[in-house]
């Protein structure tokens, strides 16, 4: 599995990939645009990303702006519904407008910082990831 942790906190963009190697092959940023360039060259060589965590408040674009472009990419290139790369909000914010903004842009599932083995297993485990 191929991972994108976008985090803009080195700090937790370091110990999410620390966490998510064990699961696949882990790249790190700290901003939405290098984001997009990633996730768009990934797919243009064939690669894609299976996985992308994607932190909310970042200086640049923030989370949801990234997931609607990310979307919207995929969407223009005809991307099939079942082979769309699973985003999991990672964030420490937990209120109700920023929860339902994450999944009206399209994320999977959404989980609050601070982040353990445990409760990534748990949010893992609620997304379908494409192999």
């Amino acid at each position: 599995m191929r991972i994108l942790v976008v985090d803009d906190d080195y700090v937790s963009r370091t110990k999410l990939k620390s966490l998510l190697s064990a699961y696949g092959d882990c790249d790190a940023v700290d901003n939405g645009e290098i984001a997009l360039k990633m996730f768009e060259k990934a797919y243009k060589e064939s690669v894609p990303y299976n996985l992308i965590t994607m932190d909310i408040e970042m200086p640049d674009l923030s989370g949801q702006e990234v997931v609607h472009s990310i979307r919207q990419w995929e969407l223009e290139n005809k991307v099939k519904t079942s082979r769309q790369v699973k985003i999991l909000m990672i964030t420490i914010k937990n209120d109700v407008d920023d929860i339902m903004s994450s999944f009206k842009e399209g994320c999977e599932w959404y989980l609050t910082k601070p982040v353990t083995p445990e409760n990534l297993r748990e949010a893992l485990a609620k997304v379908t990831i494409p192999q």
